[in-house]
């Protein structure tokens, strides 16, 4: 970049430069990161163009824009994301929040309204933002489950950050849970890796690149990890719990099979806003009338 940069003239780069490497959003990241280093709302950002970036300034926004045309995600260079309107830490080793996950926090709420759902197991809890939304916006008890380090590191980092009081525990699904706790639940939700391996290479280079891949890899078909919590669940489950996951835009129908066949009725499956599947849940072992 140039010297004697302004805000106006260094955006007006920035957009040229995110164009140029192909992204999509290449006006709204330009102007987000240019948020981001001169600590600026958005409507200050364009009502003060004409004030002068320091040198110092334009070095670290030229070293953002690097960053995105290497494919770095957005969100791994602000050092954060939004979901269900609170801010969430990120960066290497957690996955990502999506939007597409506020759909599965929506039906455990929904549902708990319902049918008074308290105690919650998340399996591969990632940044922690799924009990953590539950915890603020549905005043449930709820434990994060994570075989990672880093991604546990992230996740109570956001729970001090939003108030959420969620019992962290590190290991491979259930294995860190005291075997008292069996039966003690009350509903189990995860967002486990669901990509099957052969389309692993086809992902987005943000996504293929730098986030986890045990946060993506769901085995040969994409379901290997949904087999074993559903195979799982019912040991840890009250009889009537709830199991919820999200799911691939295909895999709906697959994962119904999988949930009826493992003693699970009144399954359902929920959409998203493009139409396509996107939430699977269903009850333990009583039927209810309606969900």
């Amino acid at each position: 970049m140039r010297e004697n940069e302004t805000i106006g003239s260094a955006l007006s780069e920035g957009k040229r430069r995110l164009r140029a490497a192909g992204k999509e959003n290449y006006a709204l990241e330009a102007a987000l990161l240019l948020m981001e280093l001169c600590k600026l709302s958005r409507i200050a950002l364009f009502t003060q163009e004409g004030i002068p970036l320091s040198a110092e300034q334009i070095k670290q926004y030229d070293g953002y824009l690097r960053q995105r045309e290497e494919n770095r995600p957005l969100q791994y260079i602000l050092g954060q994301c939004e979901f269900m309107g609170l801010p969430f830490f990120v960066g290497e080793g957690v996955l990502i929040p999506r939007a597409d996950t506020e759909l599965l926090v929506e039906a455990v709420l929904e549902i708990a309204e319902k049918a008074g759902l308290h105690r919650v197991l998340d399996l591969g809890t990632g940044s922690g933002c799924i009990p953590i939304c539950l915890t603020r916006y549905g005043k449930m008890q709820c434990t994060g489950v994570d075989i990672s380090p880093k991604a546990l590191a992230f996740a109570k980092r956001n729970g001090a950050q939003n108030q959420g009081e969620v019992r962290w525990l590190q290991g491979d699904f259930f294995s860190p849970l005291p075997q008292a706790e069996k039966g003690s639940f009350d509903a189990i939700v995860s967002n486990p890796p669901y990509i099957a391996r052969k389309e692993l290479a086809g992902l987005m280079p943000e996504v293929r690149e730098y986030e986890p891949r045990n946060a993506l890899d769901g085995g040969d078909d994409g379901l290997l990890f949904y087999r074993h919590i559903v195979e799982k669940s019912p040991e840890w489950l009250k009889k009537g719990g709830w199991l919820f996951f999200e799911i691939g835009y295909d895999q709906g129908e697959a994962l119904l099979r999988i949930m009826q066949e493992g003693g699970f009725s009144q399954c359902a499956i929920r959409k998203d806003l493009a139409g396509l599947d996107r939430v699977v849940f269903g009850r333990l072992g009583e039927m209810i009338n309606e969900v």
